[in-house]
């Protein structure tokens, strides 16, 4: 069986709770919203690809404990395909305790004990059968850096979400990757510079990957050539901003399975995320093609 893409990267269950107003420290509180769904860079992005009609495949170990069982729900409800994922019972996915303020903005807890990490020796090589593209975050990394050269060995353009972690590690996803996408923080962190501008043309020396940085609702830029591409936030009512970046990621690696330009990429990814950003919860809600072309006409 072959898959459009497959993605590898932190395996999550995320625990969100939307937070009162007000609360007192050792007492009982009853509030808005509880869910639980899966989490994590590659997993939201792998669920918002699936969604968008890309056939994808996600990577990594499940063990047989209730958190595995979530995690692969949640990825099948989204189409995301777990054949390829490896069976550690012991195994257990990272779990995320996410605080959701009244503005939407979110506060992150989580722990990684018992988790099991993707590693070269895991991968197997006829799994790039018929790919068309490989996504990684920034975690899992030694696997997530094996899989980056096998891609690229086979001419497999790769998108790459960086978050934060080893400087030196990150660095060399930054030479390996096609595609790199990362937070205005992550940038500055390994470029040195302050403003987007200023550590995309910084981080451009290191890589001959497509960069874009992205700052949530100040936008996100990319380099074409010399010249600076800055995509707007469309402004929405937002919810919550859980997941924001990972839709982003997931709806750029859309358009560029769909061969749109870099401009228009970042566009569609824009909005994209926006519309997300108006659910509570990562994966609550994922638009289609047609609806983000729909909601991008009439912010227009």
């Amino acid at each position: 069986m072959s898959f459009d893409v497959i993605v590898s990267g932190l395996n999550v269950v995320d625990l969100l709770v939307t937070l009162p107003e007000s609360y007192t420290m050792g007492r009982k509180h009853e509030v808005d919203n509880i869910i639980i769904q899966g989490g994590a860079p590659a997993g939201n992005g792998a669920s918002g690809m699936a969604t968008l009609g890309l056939k994808t495949a996600f990577l990594g170990f499940l063990g047989n404990n209730a958190q595995s069982e979530i995690a692969r729900t949640e990825l099948n409800r989204c189409g995301v395909d777990t054949s390829l994922m490896l069976v550690d019972v012991k195994s257990v996915p990272a779990t995320a305790l996410v605080e959701v303020d009244a503005e939407g903005e979110r506060t992150v807890f989580y722990t990684t004990k018992g988790y099991r990490a993707l590693q070269p020796m895991d991968i197997r090589p006829e799994w790039f059968e018929g790919v068309r593209l490989v996504y990684v975050d920034g975690y899992d990394i030694e696997g997530n850096l094996a899989l980056l050269e096998m891609a690229k060995e086979r001419g497999i353009p790769s998108v790459v979400d960086m978050e934060a972690g080893d400087l030196n590690q990150l660095k060399n996803m930054l030479k390996l990757g096609s595609h790199v996408i990362l937070p205005l923080e992550a940038a500055q962190s390994i470029s040195g510079k302050e403003d987007p501008e200023q550590t995309l043309h910084a981080l451009q020396k290191m890589t001959e990957a497509q960069l874009v940085v992205t700052d949530g609702s100040n936008g996100s830029w990319a380099l074409s050539g010399d010249v600076i591409v800055h995509q707007s936030c469309f402004k929405v009512s937002v919810v919550d901003t859980t997941g924001c970046g990972d839709a982003y990621h997931a709806a750029y690696s859309y358009a560029l399975l769909q061969d749109y330009p870099l401009a228009r990429r970042m566009e569609f990814a824009s909005a994209f995320a926006a519309i997300v950003a108006t659910y509570f919860g990562g994966r609550t809600y994922f638009p289609s093609p047609d609806e983000v072309e729909t909601f991008i006409q009439n912010y227009k």
